[in-house]
């Protein structure tokens, strides 16, 4: 993907290779070849799976979350009038066992039936799982209006991506001001960060936790 033209790297360590795909109107990309899994988050892209009347609720598109074992080669064509923009994380570790939780990110895999929960004064954020693997959790967290969360006891390493009207801070400097360009920001163990709204509007993100890092003595 680093060859193709559309394709734009952000960011990479020993865990991601995240990359900012913008494709004008009307164009096509180059024929290019993804060797690694990746998952694909659009920037901002967000919608909540319908609401059953009562029961648990299916997520069956939080954030249009994707997921691609990788080993294809594939060009993509824009035939709308604008431009189409993603943001693909690539997975540099062996993924294992996938299996959907929340929502359908992997066709013809099961889906988990969740309940979600409501935003509420005493608790405004919530966080659902949609998808992992034996090496990443990936999330859907959601952010009342006006709110403050508590500094949260993170103790993998975490990917944010579609930062939507959250404001990040935490140990170390973190800060989603430095968010990359299609929202992203990477959150190191133990960062202990804290997640703002703007009290008339609420936001939400994407959080992928990497499981076999190195977690912080408490």
């Amino acid at each position: 993907m680093s060859e193709e033209g559309h394709h734009h790297l952000l960011f990479e360590n020993s865990y991601v290779r995240v990359f900012f795909v913008e494709i004008p109107a009307h164009e096509t990309t180059l024929l290019h070849y993804h060797d690694l899994p990746y998952i694909s988050v659009p920037p901002g892209g967000y919608e909540l799976g319908s609401q059953a009347e009562s029961g648990p609720t299916p997520v069956t598109n939080f954030a249009r979350i994707a997921y691609a074992a990788g080993k294809f080669s594939h060009a993509v064509t824009n035939s709308g009038d604008r431009p189409l923009r993603n943001v693909a994380v690539e997975l540099a570790r062996p993924q294992g066992a996938i299996r959907n939780r929340c929502a359908i990110v992997v066709r013809d895999l099961p889906q988990q039936m969740c309940d979600a929960p409501e935003l509420t004064s005493a608790d405004p954020s919530r966080r659902l799982p949609l998808f992992e693997s034996d090496e990443v959790l990936v999330e859907s967290w959601e952010v009342g209006p006006g709110a403050t969360t508590a500094p949260l006891d993170d103790r993998l390493d975490m990917l944010i991506a579609g930062l939507t009207d959250v404001r990040i801070s935490g140990n170390s400097g973190i800060d989603s001001a430095n968010a990359l360009r299609g929202g992203e920001l990477w959150i190191p163990a133990g960062s202990k960060p804290v997640f703002s709204t703007a009290p008339d509007r609420g936001g939400h993100l994407i959080a992928i936790s990497f499981k076999d890092s190195a977690p912080k003595s408490q």
